[in-house]
């Protein structure tokens, strides 16, 4: 079987690595360059999660990500070389404010629901573990261990997917600029690569991975792209490889002494550019947090598009009307997190296999029911 996938983010390398591994022919259109949209704009942070607590399919899409994961990152490694940085480091959940207190108290009871292992830290125990933070010795600081936290090194890891696609064989277009549907009716008959003048690449089956410019190949999914803006700082050393969280904010370090610091939440449409105050407030929370990201550490700031969709949930499965084309957008924030799991079920999909998780709250048909 042949498959068309246009974009080729996180989600769609993903899936054409999975449909590649099952032998199947892949060609990937992506309007710019490979994985440099909002998959290179993020942290890679993966939350935890329990198979055995798991409720809602997102949680089984959580779930299924997290065993899929260290797998691919072996596998990749074995196949290109390429090291994606996977690593159980845990994270540190931390509340100074009323506010973030409230907030984390909400979230530490789903932790407990859910059985997620958390251990409240004493202040004791956080200036012997993490000293060098600004706030370690804060008594009033409420402060949670979470082991099951991971990172990844989203450009590594998204490198590695490139090359072993191209190893396997599939077709990765670049720079095919805003790619569009050629349909007669319900009937899509191929996807035409304006860039590449006018190419027209037919397939058995075609799936729409876009991100947050899925909407403008398929108008009736609604997707709003929030921009983040992030922060890059080196340092000697890393100070520790654990996932810091405060509130909306993050603090990643790499084992390599690379520091990632975000990131914004904000409405802009599809300006990717960063701004002064954005960044301004960025570096003030994030020297707070680790006095040693001083400006002279700073070494580069970008911003990214988050594809967001109504309801907070991704679109999975396939379009309404249409018996070859499916849809894998509008994962937001986790979008690396759950691209293993998505490129799975979407290629049970393609297969007319039963995926072994219940896509129903993910139906991109339920776009069109709200309107």
């Amino acid at each position: 079987m042949k498959v068309a996938i246009v974009g080729g983010g996180v989600i769609g390398l993903s899936l054409a690595y999975e449909l590649n591994r099952r032998g199947h022919e892949v060609v990937v259109a992506e309007r710019g360059r490979m994985g440099r949209q909002s998959s290179w704009a993020g942290a890679g942070v993966f939350p935890p999660s329990n198979i055995d607590t798991a409720i809602h399919p997102l949680e089984h899409l959580e779930a299924r990500s997290d065993q899929l994961h260290p797998i691919w990152a072996r596998d990749l490694k074995k196949q290109t070389g390429i090291d994606t940085g996977f690593l159980r480091c845990g994270g540190l959940y931390l509340a100074r404010t009323v506010g973030e207190k409230a907030a984390l108290s909400a979230v530490v009871g789903e932790w407990q629901e859910r059985a997620f292992e958390a251990v409240q830290l004493t202040p004791a125990e956080m200036e012997t573990r993490f000293g060098d933070l600004g706030c370690a010795g804060d008594e009033k600081l409420i402060a949670w261990w979470l082991p099951g936290e991971t990172q990844i090194c989203n450009p590594h890891h998204l490198e590695a997917l490139v090359a072993a696609c191209k190893a396997g064989g599939v077709t990765l277009l670049e720079n095919c600029g805003d790619v569009r549907l050629d349909q007669a009716g319900e009937t899509v008959k191929g996807i035409i690569l304006p860039d590449h003048d006018q190419q027209t690449i037919t397939a058995d089956a075609y799936c729409i991975t876009a991100g947050a410019w899925a909407q403008q190949i398929v108008s009736a999914l609604p997707m709003v792209p929030v921009r983040g803006q992030m922060l890059l700082y080196k340092l000697d050393a890393a100070p520790f490889t654990t996932v810091v969280n405060e509130g909306s904010r993050y603090l990643v370090p790499r084992a390599d002494g690379y520091v990632l610091f975000g990131a914004t939440i904000e409405e802009a449409g599809f300006d990717t550019s960063t701004t002064p105050e954005g960044l301004a407030n960025l570096k003030q929370h994030a020297q707070d947090l680790l006095p040693a990201l001083t400006e002279d550490r700073l070494v580069k700031s970008w911003a990214g598009l988050r594809p967001g969709t109504f309801d907070g949930f991704p679109y999975i499965g396939p379009l309404a009307g249409h018996d070859n084309v499916f849809i894998a957008a509008g994962h937001f924030k986790a979008g690396l997190h759950l691209a293993p799991a998505t490129a799975e079920v979407v290629s049970d999909l393609i297969e007319r296999k039963e995926p072994t998780i219940d896509l129903r709250p993910f139906a991109p048909s339920r776009a069109t029911m709200t309107q």
